[in-house]
């Protein structure tokens, strides 16, 4: 390798985002998915966020029943925090 490059080492982060909302959704369906982003790209105090934010430019994604995997945590953004 020439000394002059540069080496670099990508990694993949996840993250756990915990939403809630006023109906129950089937997980896996495209309209539940788009339902769970939408809450994960606001802020948690309801403003959207920008277009350069990580939930904004995602790669993929996974939606999981939250009582499944983590009992119970603090909630990061519900439904009736949406503004606008």
């Amino acid at each position: 390798m020439n000394e002059k490059q540069k080496k670099t080492f990508k990694y993949l982060v996840t993250m756990r985002w915990y939403v809630e909302t006023d109906e129950e959704l089937i997980s896996g369906a495209l309209e539940t998915d788009n339902k769970l982003l939408d809450l994960v790209q606001h802020r948690s105090n309801g403003e959207p966020c920008n277009d350069e934010s990580p939930t904004k430019n995602f790669q993929g994604y996974a939606v999981l029943p939250h009582h499944d995997f983590m009992g119970e945590k603090p909630i990061y953004m519900s439904k009736d925090k949406i503004k606008g």
